[in-house]
């Protein structure tokens, strides 16, 4: 694996300077934005926030697509080393891989919101998860680095940041796939571009106040006896409509999404309610890793206290997801500690239960698994 991460970068004159640009970039804004308040990790006890560290960052962005029916959840996947094979292969020769695709429909299906064809229109989840999420996630993980005293935090934010995503990547190829674009556009454009967007004060000003966007992602867990990953990546947000007080427009989104109505209970507490879709799994309907969903319904209830999430109940009619329930750290105290709970019922016989702590990593145990 080292070999192949120093072939990536030291074998390759352009993504050095591309690199040495985007760092040129960025860097006047540093200084400053180490000075500046909190966006997105204010250091809060309770909710989901409360849980937000590295390990959960890598185990929820990295697992995030075993949620898929098709993708293994094992904690150990034994073609690993020849799915990043595949992947770093992919980033190393970018333009080839562009090439083999066909450049008009890498620029109309993954980088411009300019198709609708089925199988051809991957720049939803690039800007919403990648661009928007990543970068999101880019100053909240920047924050959190700052807030435990690391040094120059902006530095290890991008590292675990990249880290996350390259390990998704690699989850989500196959051992002996072709060429694809689906990595170099997610690695190079919008996971980089969402670094550099959220960057600048105004961005993060816009995101956490006027959308108050959020990281409600998974209580990540590794489950016994099987040693399956419970993870996920999501991300909210509430926009107040003009004429309510106390009536916002909710989005939460991931693998999949669900739209509805939020309502402020107090100045900290809010109620939301979306009904949507859940992506069951991946459908191949051409070469290149050109793929469609298929998806099955959902639909959610959210308490969140200052955009922390505290508790939420999901049906889907996905059989593995039936009904989740999460409860995070603040809603149960015993004395002055308060874990987060958590279970997965599905129809196909299988419960999944877990126990979170934000002093260690989560434990789960799994009944009735296949």
């Amino acid at each position: 694996m080292s070999n192949l991460f120093t072939n990536f970068l030291g074998g390759n004159n352009w993504v050095r300077f591309l690199f040495s640009v985007i760092i040129l970039v960025i860097t006047p804004n540093f200084e400053y934005i180490c000075q500046q308040r909190n966006y997105f990790y204010t250091n809060k006890k309770y909710g989901s926030e409360a849980l937000f560290n590295p390990i959960s960052l890598l185990l929820n962005g990295a697992y995030d697509v075993t949620q898929l029916q098709s993708v293994t959840n094992n904690i150990h996947d034994p073609e690993f080393s020849k799915k990043a094979k595949v992947v770093f292969r992919n980033l190393s020769h970018p333009i080839e891989s562009i090439r083999n695709y066909g450049t008009e429909k890498f620029l109309k299906g993954e980088f411009l919101p300019l198709s609708w064809e089925k199988g051809n229109m991957q720049w939803i989840p690039n800007y919403q998860n990648h661009l928007i999420g990543g970068g999101m996630l880019y100053t909240a993980m920047k924050e959190w680095y700052r807030e435990h005293n690391f040094p120059e935090p902006w530095i290890w934010s991008a590292a675990t940041l990249m880290t996350q995503h390259l390990l998704n990547e690699i989850y989500e190829s196959g051992a002996h796939e072709g060429w694809s674009v689906d990595e170099v556009s997610d690695i190079y454009i919008f996971d980089l571009g969402g670094i550099i967007l959220f960057s600048f004060d105004s961005v993060n000003e816009f995101f956490s106040e006027t959308l108050n966007y959020s990281d409600w992602s998974l209580q990540a867990t590794v489950t016994a006896p099987h040693g399956r990953v419970h993870a996920g990546q999501y991300f909210s947000l509430k926009w107040k409509l003009p004429f309510s007080e106390d009536y916002s427009l909710f989005y939460r989104y991931g693998m999949g999404g669900v739209a509805g109505l939020s309502k402020a209970i107090n100045e900290e507490d809010n109620l939301s309610v979306g009904i949507g879709f859940r992506t069951k799994h991946l459908i191949d309907v051409g070469p290149y890793r050109q793929r469609t969903i298929e998806t099955g319904w959902q639909v959610g209830f959210f308490y969140d206290r200052n955009n922390s999430l505290m508790t939420s109940v999901i049906f889907s009619g996905i059989k593995e997801y039936f009904c989740t329930i999460d409860v995070y750290p603040g809603i149960l105290m015993i004395g002055d500690f308060s874990p987060g709970l958590w279970t997965v019922i599905g129809r196909n016989g299988n419960t999944m239960i877990g126990l979170s702590t934000r002093y260690v990593l989560s434990i789960g145990y799994e009944f009735g698994a296949n």
